[in-house]
């Protein structure tokens, strides 16, 4: 471990001190011994009453979160970033910014561990946080469907989790008992990724050497000298999670055409003017454009429409769906997995599922032309 230094980050209207108990718990474990512990701080104070001070945005922490890992900890050859909440937003944005910048400020990276970071988002009082936080710029990124938040997401996803050679393990864990990031959020589409005891605040309080929240991260942190580790292990999970890694991409076989003029796809009919979906990934606004045009369909809110839709979709999307009693969070997911699998002709199983499920209703005409102007150069 004398090679490694991890950095903790906090989250929205908190502070370095709230890593109080990993720090004082990481100093008395003989397991993790030489290990360089590190707190970064940022303001993220409810309001700002001094005209000459501003609130920072999440993209300036990110940029200062760079700034102190390429100066302040310029001489540590490997590093651990450890966040809560807000605080994997603010990691996710500066690992986005330095891949578009200079990868190479990844290399000494070697984990991400995030406690409940609202990956799709909180819904927590959200009419309330848009009346009296309208114009706190931490805030905004808190709210689900956001297009900066998606967009680092995604490029984190495409480009640390799921390269081809991985070097950095990412992993996330969701509070059982979490009312403000609710563990479909903070799972979200990472396939690495468990539930833990405790509320959005608790998780990250261990008391002890065995607290799990704990272990998780000394498992973790261990793995990086330890080779003998499967990179993909999440025995430290409680609940079992399945890697939403794609199959090597196949080739899909050629479309037939009966005799009425329409297509196989997938195995299922399918009308020639199905889009056969987006020709590059969406952006973050596409998706959350993609997301409220599916919200308009009837009965989507319904689990069992729902269901009977995810069946209608290829085998290896339905297995890797993430679940979720809010529909947005779950259609998000969807939607992830679509593109993912899109060399299984996944888009147009979708249409071909909408229209067997609601024919001609305008939200199902609305959505299959939106995939069809996307699949378009």
């Amino acid at each position: 471990m004398s090679e490694t230094a991890v950095v903790f980050v906090h989250g929205f209207l908190s502070s370095a001190d709230t890593w109080a108990a990993f720090v004082r718990l990481a100093a008395q474990d003989d397991d993790l011994t030489g290990l360089h512990v590190h707190t970064f701080g940022y303001e993220s104070p409810l309001v700002s009453l001094n005209p000459l001070r501003r609130i920072p945005h999440i993209d300036d922490i990110a940029d200062d979160l760079r700034t102190y890992l390429s100066q302040d900890l310029a001489d540590h050859s490997r590093l651990a970033l450890v966040s809560h909440s807000q605080g994997g937003l603010v990691v996710q944005r500066a690992l986005a910014r330095m891949l578009a910048d200079n990868p190479g400020e990844l290399d000494r990276l070697r984990l991400v561990l995030m406690y409940a970071c609202p990956n799709a988002g909180s819904d927590l009082a959200l009419p309330l946080r848009r009346t009296f936080l309208r114009r706190h710029p931490q805030e905004a990124d808190l709210r689900p469907l956001r297009a900066t938040v998606l967009d680092a997401q995604r490029v984190v996803l495409r480009q640390i989790v799921h390269a081809p050679q991985p070097t950095i393990r990412v992993k996330v864990y969701a509070g059982a008992s979490d009312g403000v990031v609710p563990p479909a959020s903070a799972r979200s589409v990472f396939p690495d990724a468990g539930v833990l005891p405790g509320d959005h605040f608790s998780i990250i309080q261990p008391d002890s050497l065995e607290h799990r929240s704990y272990v998780v991260l000394r498992r973790a942190l261990l793995a990086l000298d330890d080779p003998a580790l499967p990179a993909d292990a999440t025995a430290d999970a409680p609940a079992a999670t399945t890697s939403l890694s794609p199959p090597a991409p196949v080739t899909p076989p050629p479309a037939t055409v009966s005799s009425a003029g329409g297509q196989t796809v997938a195995g299922r009919p399918a009308k020639p003017e199905q889009a056969a979906g987006p020709k590059a990934e969406p952006t973050g606004d596409e998706y959350a454009e993609l997301v409220r045009l599916l919200l308009d369909l009837p009965h989507i809110h319904d689990p069992s429409f729902r269901q009977q839709l995810y069946t209608l979709l290829p085998g290896p999307v339905q297995e890797q769906l993430p679940r979720s009693p809010v529909a947005r969070l779950e259609l998000i997911g969807m939607l992830s997995m679509l593109w993912r699998y899109r060399h299984l002709d996944s888009w147009r199983a979708l249409g071909a599922g909408l229209e067997a499920l609601v024919p001609d209703h305008p939200a199902t005409v609305t959505l299959l032309a939106r995939l069809d102007a996307l699949a378009r150069p």
